[in-house]
């Protein structure tokens, strides 16, 4: 077999190859994934309270989130170990983590429920992961809480 048939047929094995995981993976990388979606990941201690009234109060909390923020797409506590609750937040996007912010400040329409949040927990850190707009950034910083942010780099999401 002379170079240039091998040559030839080593290319045209590479871009069948090439060809074939593109159409195997066509769409998937894409399909259900949402660049702007936002995930918050609150680092917290208790606050002087019994189990019993944080599982009760997280509880609440949850079903108040998801019956006054269609696009917040998950919203849950975690417990471990070392006595730190986790909060996991995933939002459809920026606008819709402003909306949380919104509802939580003053005026808003979970500003009383907010307050008997802090009075359960304290807020140790609040780790953005996304792209998150200027404007969440802001109201995010003017809040006042250690922030750490991740910017996106790859991944997928479902919902």
């Amino acid at each position: 077999m002379t170079t240039t048939l091998r040559k030839l047929l080593l290319s045209l094995g590479f871009l069948a190859s090439s060809v074939v995981w593109a159409a195997h993976h066509e769409g998937t990388q894409s399909d259900g994934f949402n660049p702007k979606e936002i995930t918050y990941l609150v680092t917290m201690s208790v606050n002087n309270k019994s189990a019993e009234a944080i599982n009760t109060f997280s509880a609440f909390y949850k079903t108040l989130v998801e019956g006054n923020e269609p696009s917040t797409l998950a919203w849950q506590f975690y417990s471990g170990a070392d006595g730190k609750i986790h909060l996991m937040e995933r939002y459809e996007d920026s606008m819709a983590a402003l909306q949380h912010v919104k509802n939580i400040s003053p005026g808003g329409i979970q500003e009383k429920e907010f307050g008997d949040f802090t009075d359960h927990f304290v807020i140790e850190k609040i780790t953005i992961y996304g792209n998150p707009s200027s404007a969440l950034v802001d109201s995010l910083e003017a809040i006042g809480l250690p922030l750490e942010f991740r910017a996106s780099i790859s991944g997928y999401s479902r919902k």
